[in-house]
């Protein structure tokens, strides 16, 4: 179905995209932006510099990049503070810019859109890589949480287009919206894998067990840090950022089997899920955005062949269970140094991986993903 809107200069087509993080940038943002780049539209992203750390506008491949800055974002309680004065400068920078299209990454950036959609009179197009409500559900009073998941489901109708990060996520936004959700998943594009990284050099034969992403409860990061150090069976690599970096960096400098990189950008995070012999890909499925929710990681580490240790229970472990590409398991220590001595054998990893790559190749790579993208899109017509 084509949405209808005041005529435009098809040369005039400008993407306004809004973030809540700094836009590192975002793998999700960069990839949907670079697309649309190539398409022809101009792309901008408004986002938000929660450390204060970041240049305030800059141009990152092509995408023209502006950056709000608030008190400096430490903890959830200095998040909640800070978010209506984020809000209110991201809808007052929005409207000052010229654009023809608004696109709202996730629910902390969709009220500002539905505002900036409404008053400019431009389409609105919604995409949500969580499902924001079960995210936060932990950190947050119940109450709260609740009143995201009615405060999400208010808006969605509101958007011409809502894009969501896998069919589960578009389950649950689907009765709320006007039009069928486009999964668009968090796919790489194979040209972005690593063909030269340097080996990193090996004095153990212990396996190589890599975790990259949020350092955040429910991801069973504590428990696997503990066991590298007293089972001494592998060695553990973590990079990211989040509450639990201080833990993971103190045990670094506690045990050589623990190593922690501290945020890395993407390039270089790839470059260290290469070396690796397995990608974690745990999370705790009694969270409901760890059921539905599909890490980075494991497409990453799908299309480098490298195989992954993910939770029964996920939406994760039915797709490494289903493509063979890795080991899924309840957690307990047993049953995590049990996955790890099975993955000990090259040919078990070998296998594991080549099936991962296969699947890959075939479906979960961004050349597929990006023609919905684009097809959503082009169903605008100005």
């Amino acid at each position: 179905m084509t949405r209808m809107f005041e005529k435009k200069d098809p040369a005039e087509k400008t993407v306004l995209m809004l973030l809540s993080n700094e836009y590192r940038p975002d793998p999700r943002v960069e990839r949907e932006a670079l697309t649309l780049l190539s398409e022809g539209y101009r792309v901008k992203v408004i986002c938000w510099d929660r450390k204060c750390s970041r240049v305030a506008n800059e141009f990152s491949n092509g995408v023209e990049v502006e950056r709000i800055r608030t008190l400096s974002v430490k903890e959830i309680r200095s998040f909640i503070f800070n978010s209506p004065f984020f809000m209110i400068k991201m809808i007052l920078r929005a409207l000052r810019t010229n654009c023809n299209i608004v696109h709202s990454h996730d629910l902390d950036t969709l009220f500002q859109g539905v505002i900036v959609s409404k008053l400019k009179g431009i389409p609105l197009i919604y995409d949500a890589h969580e499902h924001y409500a079960s995210m936060v559900f932990e950190d947050v009073p119940h109450l709260l949480s609740n009143f995201l998941d009615s405060f999400e489901k208010s808006l969605v109708g509101k958007a011409d287009i809502v894009i969501a990060a896998n069919e589960r996520i578009a389950e649950i936004l689907r009765d709320s919206s006007r039009f069928e959700p486009v999964v668009v998943m968090n796919c790489i594009d194979l040209s972005e894998l690593p063909n030269n990284a340097k080996q990193r050099s090996r004095e153990h034969d212990k396996l190589v067990v890599f975790y990259g992403g949020s350092l955040e409860p429910l991801r069973y990061l504590v428990e696997v840090t503990k066991l590298a150090i007293s089972s001494q069976a592998f060695i553990l690599r973590i990079a990211g950022s989040g509450r639990l970096a201080d833990y993971i960096e103190k045990m670094s400098r506690e045990s050589s089997n623990v190593e922690f990189f501290g945020y890395l950008s993407h390039r270089q995070l790839l470059d260290e899920l290469k070396n690796a012999d397995v990608s974690l890909c745990l999370l705790d499925p009694k969270n409901k955005n760890n059921r539905i929710g599909i890490p980075n990681r494991l497409f990453e580490a799908m299309a480098l062949g490298v195989p992954v240790v993910a939770s029964e229970g996920t939406l994760t472990g039915e797709i490494v269970k289903k493509h063979s590409c890795g080991l899924v398991l309840e957690w307990s220590e047993q049953n995590f140094l049990s996955a790890i001595n099975a993955l000990r054998d090259p040919a078990v990893r070998k296998k594991l991986g080549a099936n991962g790559r296969m699947v890959a190749e075939k479906e979960y790579n961004w050349e597929s993903m990006k023609s919905r993208l684009i097809a959503a899109y082009s169903s605008l017509s100005f």
